[in-house]
């Protein structure tokens, strides 16, 4: 190979590409699903270490950040990106020019991936390590729905009256995860119009099922409602866990009666 193919081949031009191709476009929390890598090769040989993998999503976090010569700390407000997930295949070769391979991997999605509504995104990025060259990487988007537990729950908040509003992944402390994503639920139909505002829900999950953490904000009018909004006052907390094979009915049920509660 001569001098300039060398060159070019460390700054990227005619170098290796490797691309992705997923079984489907959307895929449940906690699924596992094939992934299929191809690599083609450039105009001159490159030898390829590991390719390795990254799932992410992002949320909305805080930034710390300090201009030359400004005392005291500033933040601004931006997303983030948060790996979810990590591996490789230890696979060494050099892939010669126009070679084309192809290899599968196995993606575990995590039951805690936020769903993919609202402008929460997840991606999974592939790179190849190319010793004393750039590295080649690609990165794939796909869209996650919930688990059969989580869509359970949906369908039995669906059935009392409540419609999705808004879905955000927010950044939050003292948690195992740097965000928690957010559903609001507005009220539209069925006894819970008269009662609430809305109703926000963040969820988690282990093997005893799906932990519910519930904020329901009741219904008040003019200065009342405005005081209880200042004082917390209109905001009731509550926390529920479904069981891991719960039915729509059943989470139906559980979601009942809590909200019976609510309204003693």
């Amino acid at each position: 190979m001569g001098w300039f193919k060398k060159a070019l081949a460390k700054v990227g031009v005619g170098s290796a590409e490797v691309a992705l191709i997923m079984p489907k476009e959307t895929f449940m929390q906690g699924e596992t699903t094939t992934i299929e890598v191809t690599i083609t090769g450039g105009s001159t040989p490159q030898p390829i270490d590991t390719i390795s993998f990254e799932l992410c999503c992002d949320y909305m976090g805080w930034e710390q950040i300090r201009t030359t010569g400004e005392q005291g700390r500033k933040r601004q407000r931006r997303r983030m990106t948060y790996s979810l997930a990590k591996w490789q295949l230890p696979d060494t070769f050099t892939l010669q020019p126009g070679e084309v391979r192809q290899f599968d991997t196995q993606c575990q999605i995590p039951r805690h991936t936020p769903l993919t509504m609202g402008d929460g995104k997840v991606w999974v990025v592939a790179n190849l390590d190319i010793p004393m060259g750039k590295d080649a990487s690609s990165k794939t988007f796909f869209s996650i729905g919930p688990s059969a537990c989580f869509n359970a729950v949906l369908e039995g908040f669906e059935a009392v009256g409540c419609r999705i509003e808004k879905v955000s992944n927010q950044d939050v402390e003292r948690s195992s995860l740097p965000f928690e994503q957010r559903i609001e639920l507005a009220p539209v139909s069925g006894r819970l119009v008269e009662l609430l505002q809305r109703i926000e829900l963040v969820s988690s999950c282990d093997d005893k099922g799906l932990h519910l953490a519930l904020t329901l904000y009741r219904q008040g009018e003019g200065l009342g409602d405005a005081l209880g909004r200042l004082v917390g006052a209109n905001k009731v907390e509550r926390s529920l866990t479904i069981s891991p094979d719960a039915t729509a009915e059943l989470a139906r049920r559980e979601i009942d009666i809590l909200l019976d509660k609510i309204e003693e």
